[in-house]
């Protein structure tokens, strides 16, 4: 075996690693995960892992539409789609004119994203549904009002 002789005056350069990317930080918090939901749910006769059949899911749905996949991980995670208006998250969208959308078409967006939730994951799409009803009735369109009228 060879070692290498230190000169103990000798000022050797110490090899720092840089940072790593956040995406990689989340990349691997997300597969830690996967795999703690594989030891809760693991495969069975009748079903596949937790982590896998979650992935399998959200691919799904967002395949199918990425903007039902969006308003999917909101109400999982961040849940701003219950903490502002309806009003505040219709401004946050364009339609395919370029203009902001109107509440109305919003929330008909929203109901559609979740009835296609409710194919791949029924469970959740159905407390999805029942959230979108129970918003506060400031952010329910009025009874009277025109539903052809787009603001």
């Amino acid at each position: 075996m060879n070692f290498v002789r230190l000169i103990e005056g000798l000022d050797y350069p110490e090899e720092i690693q840089g940072q790593l990317p956040q995406s990689f930080k989340l990349t691997v918090e997300i597969c830690s995960r996967l795999q703690e939901l594989d030891e809760i749910l693991p495969t069975s006769a009748e079903h596949c892992s937790g982590g896998l059949r979650f992935i399998s899911r959200i691919t799904a749905i967002s395949r199918k539409s990425p903007r039902a996949y969006r308003l999917l991980l909101d109400m999982l995670s961040s849940q701003e789609s219950f903490s502002l208006s309806i009003e505040q998250l219709a401004s946050r969208h364009l339609n395919s004119n370029g203009i902001v959308t109107s509440r109305q078409s919003w929330l008909q967006n929203a109901q559609h994203d979740v009835e296609i939730i409710k194919l791949y994951w029924s469970e959740v799409g159905e407390v999805m549904e029942e959230l979108l009803k129970r918003r506060p009735e400031t952010d329910q369109p009025h009874k009277s009002q025109d539903i052809n009228n787009i603001d």
